[in-house]
């Protein structure tokens, strides 16, 4: 998206927006979610048929061979010819035992040159094939279990990220704004601190006022200028890098607004936990750990020396020296069929060790799991008390920021008249500049808090739905 160089003025839920659609967190949640569609789609495609053409366009040989003759000597014959062969086969994983069917046909021409001339065919119109690797694991059948469930976690872990991208550019924002505040916190004092040190030179003259009472106040007028400085690098600091996550050019000027709108909302317990049980990634991550376990279990039971595969094949083929014959009956049957045993008689308990091995490392991914199912309830629970705090805290921090703007400006007005001293004046304006902060930062909180448990649950409780994004590849 273009930007337009020149003030740009942005609240936090345009961040937000411009933050999901042009942030690099943006661009590496969609590069990561369209790694994870197309492994699947792979992984959808290789158990479809798959049919393929083979050929060999032409391959060509001239040689001299040592034969062996009858009576004890070599001869040295020389060979010509010319070899044209194409295939078409259709190849089909078989889901319930893990084997590989296969359909195939092929024909051949051979032209020899030499020692004989000589044209050959060859057809095999119809060749059935049945292969089975093993028979006590099937891979297969694992991974049809496990990829879907793994392509699901992946989509809602797209959701999962373009809701912390909601959360960094909050981060931002209030880093940007809170600097921004604290600018005009700077910039106010120093004007405020110049014309209340204007005016108590007036009233030093005049004898209303003690020295000490005019150094304190140029003693403040100073402390505002230095901190004036430290504010401006500090707003130069944060606005950069919001600009940057949001690919604002560097020299366009920000003007930030405190959000306004708050959603005050009571969230129950009971409700976060089941849309969080129902949305979040972390569920699927779990049955997927299991599911895993459980296979590396069952491969150890497959693979642990005993072994048993099979090779089938049936076709029918043909020799003619014309064309139009090959195809013609009657053809002739070529069977092939292979059983393979591997059984250990002697492996020192290798085969056992594997197994159990297997079996430790399934019960210990259990605790695991189990674990992560108490941290993820948990950290769920802890957020929603937290955000269910923090509209109770933000309400009373807005009401003290204003209390505290209006004591100041009524201390100052009694200073002038000389009814209280400056060190009254001086904790009133620190009182005021401290509750603005305050506020600041307890809007920050709720609004951090607020997206944090979005990201928790995929769910938006303002507008009671679930929450989703939508890619295209």
């Amino acid at each position: 998206m273009a930007w337009a160089q020149g003030l740009q003025s942005l609240s936090l839920k345009e961040t937000i927006q411009r933050a999901k659609e042009q942030s690099p967190s943006y661009y590496r949640a969609v590069n990561q979610a369209e790694n994870e569609y197309w492994n699947f789609r792979q992984f959808r495609a290789s158990n479809m048929p798959q049919l393929r053409l083979n050929g060999t366009l032409p391959e060509y040989s001239k040689s001299i061979s040592r034969v062996l003759q009858d009576d004890g000597t070599y001869a040295f014959p020389q060979s010509e010819q010319l070899l044209l062969d194409a295939s078409l086969a259709l190849n089909q994983r078989v889901l319930l035992t893990g084997g590989s069917l296969s359909f195939s046909s092929s024909l051949q021409r051979t032209d020899i040159y030499n020692p004989v001339r000589r044209l050959d065919y060859f057809s095999v119109p119809v060749s059935l094939s049945y292969s089975q690797p093993m028979m006590l694991y099937n891979e297969l059948k694992w991974n049809k279990r496990i990829q879907p469930l793994a392509y699901r976690e992946s989509v809602r872990a797209f959701h999962e990220d373009m809701e912390n991208i909601a959360s960094e550019a909050t981060d931002l924002y209030f880093n940007a704004l809170e600097a921004s505040i604290n600018r005009q916190i700077a910039l106010f004092n120093v004007s405020n601190n110049d014309t209340l040190f204007q005016i108590s030179k007036g009233r030093y003259n005049l004898g209303k006022i003690a020295e000490n009472d005019l150094l304190q106040i140029e003693l403040n007028l100073l402390n505002a200028r230095n901190s004036l400085r430290s504010a401006e690098l500090n707003y130069e600091i944060a606005t950069q890098n919001l600009k940057r996550y949001l690919g604002i050019p560097t020299d366009a000027g920000l003007s930030l607004s405190i959000p306004a709108e708050v959603p005050f909302i009571e969230i129950p317990v009971e409700k976060a936990m089941e849309e969080a049980r129902s949305n979040r990634q972390a569920v699927l991550e779990f049955r997927r750990r299991r599911l895993e376990a459980e296979q590396a279990v069952a491969a150890a039971r497959g693979q642990s020396g005993y072994n048993l595969n099979m090779q089938a094949n049936f076709g029918l083929s043909k020799r003619e020296n014309e064309f139009e014959n090959v195809y013609a009956s009657p053809f002739s049957q070529q069977n092939r069929i292979s059983v393979g045993v591997s059984i250990p008689i002697v492996d020192w308990g290798n085969a056992r060790a594997q197994v159990r091995r297997a079996k430790a490392n399934r019960d210990l991914v259990e605790v695991n799991v189990q674990q992560d199912e108490i941290n993820f309830e948990q950290e769920v629970y802890l957020q929603v008390m937290r955000f269910n705090m923090q509209s109770a805290q933000l309400e009373i921090a807005a009401k003290a920021d204003t209390v505290a703007q209006k004591r100041y400006e009524v201390t100052k007005q009694r200073y002038l008249t000389g009814k209280i001293t400056i060190t009254d004046l001086n904790l009133a304006q620190s009182e005021k500049d401290s509750a603005r902060k305050n506020y600041l930062g307890a809007l920050r909180s709720f609004w951090s808090s607020y997206y944090t448990l979005r990201r928790l649950t995929l769910y938006d409780f303002v507008n009671q739905r679930p929450i989703s994004y939508e890619y295209d590849f």
